[in-house]
């Protein structure tokens, strides 16, 4: 079967589970990219050549739900995929949001937003959440490592222009505009990691992103 056939059964396997955004990435194309830490010590990528990246968007389960939950409904289907291509004669390896190397500064072993970048999922906004075209900013994402032959998809352009509505919203002052169109220098120059309150459940900059289909009405519910 042909890398692209594989693609689309895989991703028909994926949509099945109740996930809308899955996309390939091509791991050959994250070398010198900020993607955690240091790429050239990541070995195990040489086993590994593409990124199946998953995504569930804000209000996917209600807009009472908690970013655990959320996580949860992605672990399931990455374990399922890791079946799926367990069944096929190939290896899987599963990024999660919690693996966390430097656990103080909040980051991964791997970037989900660089995968999910490169995945073709939408692009890094102001408020360094990845914003896809249809689903506005993404609120959880995971990865499912493969040696699977797939077709990757292609990158999507920043599409924030001039809008800072994110970073006007922030109710912690924890975003700094900064311009840039791939992703910022330095992660710290944009976010202020201890005072953005996401982690405790603030969906504020999910919200307001001018990209969120039905904004208000979920902000309301809250």
């Amino acid at each position: 079967m042909s890398p692209t056939s594989e693609t689309e059964r895989l991703k028909s396997f994926v949509q099945g589970r109740g996930i809308d955004l899955v996309g390939v990435a091509d791991l050959s194309q994250l070398a010198g990219m900020p993607s955690g830490i240091p790429y050239d010590a990541l070995g195990f990528l040489q086993d590994y050549r593409y990124g199946i990246v998953m995504g569930a968007q804000w209000g996917k389960l209600g807009p009472h739900a908690s970013g655990s939950q959320v996580s949860l409904l992605l672990e399931q289907a990455a374990i399922e995929v890791m079946a799926f291509l367990e069944e096929h004669g190939y290896r899987g390896l599963i990024v999660h949001t919690e693996d966390e190397f430097d656990p103080v500064r909040r980051i991964g072993l791997l970037s989900l937003k660089v995968l999910a970048k490169a995945a073709g999922l939408g692009w890094q906004g102001r408020s360094l959440l990845i914003v896809s075209p249809e689903h506005g900013p993404i609120h959880r994402l995971i990865a499912v490592l493969t040696n699977m032959p797939l077709q990757a998809d292609a990158p999507v352009p920043n599409q924030c222009g001039d809008c800072s509505v994110c970073v006007d919203a922030c109710p912690r002052g924890a975003l700094v505009l900064v311009p840039f169109q791939d992703h910022p220098a330095r992660r710290e120059d944009v976010l202020d990691i201890v005072a953005c309150d996401g982690d405790n459940g603030c969906p504020v900059c999910l919200a307001v992103c001018p990209w969120t289909p039905q904004a208000a009405p979920l902000l309301e519910a809250r």
